[in-house]
């Protein structure tokens, strides 16, 4: 992302007439998406500074409203999105996630909050104005201290929690970019970054679960797991399917395949099929039957572990064992 200087924006507002801008609009694209925005309800709306610096941006807005808004907002798969009101009115708001049904009210005198990535939240609030700063990380800053990519389940975390950050570490580091971005001086952007990746770890510290919870929560595979999945599916039983894996794993579909394609590169399922090939092929290759290979395997019938095989290596079964007959009258010729 590129670096830019401080900006101060101002809005004109005439007698009568509601202001209707974001002034950040371009950089919203693949960070927040806005289905229903409270903007257009809004009386007026003030970007005061905006700085851009690698791995994100700020942004001190300023806007008022004279009746109810409501705004059902996303955020990208790229962004940590932390607010903190600055000051203004305290007005009765309340917070939706959409994804859990979570729902809580907002503490006025208490309103610093993060979204983290790919959630749809609805924020209601009654008439008022507020100040705030706006902080957007993206996702690669945030994670580049880990060894593993996160798998992130929100849904485990209450949304009080990221919904209550006043008086931590995180409000500390929001307060002193808010004051850089102020008041500029001598590198600002190079110490606006610094601060940056600081926010970053404090919200690793906070959310992060302690190391005996982390599998809801981290990429890649132990040991124990990538051994339990190997000797599962090379064994002499027929294959397993996903939710077997999962079961022997003690984890969900949804996180062991995430885990697994983390650590190796591979979907689960694709795995799972190279591993069939290799099975059939030493079967086939021996002489075995395709129908005894099925059952061998644990496919139904001999028709579906065709199309399995096909599928995997655009051959039939019965083309292997040509191959193999072919081959052996070759040497015998020879």
């Amino acid at each position: 992302m590129q670096q830019h200087s401080c900006l101060a924006i101002s809005s004109a507002q005439k007698p009568g007439c509601r202001t209707k801008r974001n002034d950040a609009h371009g950089l919203y694209k693949g960070w927040l998406s806005v289905e229903r925005s409270m903007y257009s309800d809004m009386d007026s709306y003030v970007t005061e500074r905006l700085q851009v610096f690698s791995g994100g941006w700020l942004e001190v807005r300023t806007y008022r409203w004279s009746q109810p808004v409501e705004a059902i907002f996303a955020t990208e798969k790229r962004c940590y999105l932390l607010t903190m009101a600055l000051d203004g009115e305290e007005t009765a708001t309340a917070i939706t996630d959409l994804k859990t049904g979570q729902r809580r009210e907002l503490d006025p005198k208490a309103r610093m909050i993060m979204v983290p990535p790919q959630q749809i939240l609805k924020c209601n609030s009654e008439a008022g104005q507020v100040r705030s700063l706006r902080c957007v990380l993206d996702s690669d800053l945030v994670e580049s201290f880990l060894n593993a990519i996160p798998m992130w389940d929100w849904s485990q975390v209450p949304l009080e929690r990221t919904h209550n950050l006043r008086g931590a570490q995180i409000e500390w580091v929001l307060r002193r970019m808010y004051r850089e971005i102020c008041q500029p001086d001598f590198a600002t952007v190079s110490v606006i970054e610094a601060l940056a990746k600081q926010l970053s770890v404090e919200i690793l510290r906070k959310f992060c679960p302690p190391r005996a919870d982390r599998r809801e929560f981290w990429g890649g595979l132990s040991a124990r797991h990538k051994r339990l999945i190997r000797e599962r599916v090379n064994s002499h039983e027929p294959l397993p399917d996903r939710e077997e894996l999962a079961d022997l794993c003690d984890m969900t579909i949804r996180h062991l395949s995430r885990a697994f394609r983390t650590e190796t590169g591979q979907t689960l399922g694709t795995y799972i099929d190279s591993v069939m090939v290799d099975r059939a092929h030493i079967m086939l290759t021996a002489g075995t039957s395709v129908r005894d290979v099925a059952d061998s395997l644990g496919y139904a019938t001999a028709s579906s572990f065709t199309s399995a095989f096909r599928r995997a290596t655009g051959l039939l079964p019965s083309e292997v064992k040509a191959n193999k007959k072919g081959r052996s009258s070759a040497i015998a010729q020879g």
